[in-house]
């Protein structure tokens, strides 16, 4: 019986097993850590759940993720500028009075 010791090669948990996993599991949820605490991310954590063990569905999630960011900015530069408006208008009616 030959003996290897290369680290997957065997039925053996090691550190560089459990480690490999580790990794795996960070590269599996990125697009669901980007997308963390934005609008919709509901929904792109739970895609990614269960379409990221195909590539394709990492890639649409990560993707997706990625938007989520931008759709997010927008709406606050939306946000931001309603608030100036409310403020110019206010300073006006304050001056007409």
């Amino acid at each position: 019986m030959i003996l290897s010791s290369l680290p997957f090669e065997n039925d053996q948990i090691t550190i560089e097993k459990v480690m490999a996993g580790i990794v795996m599991l960070f590269v599996y949820f990125i697009p669901t850590i980007i997308s963390w605490n934005k609008k919709n991310s509901k929904f792109v954590i739970a895609f990614n759940i269960l379409t990221a063990w195909t590539i394709l569905g990492w890639f649409i999630a990560f993707i997706w993720s990625l938007n989520v960011s931008r759709q997010h900015k927008v709406v606050l530069a939306e946000e931001k500028r309603l608030k100036k408006e409310l403020k110019k208008s206010k300073k006006v009616s304050d001056s007409v009075v």
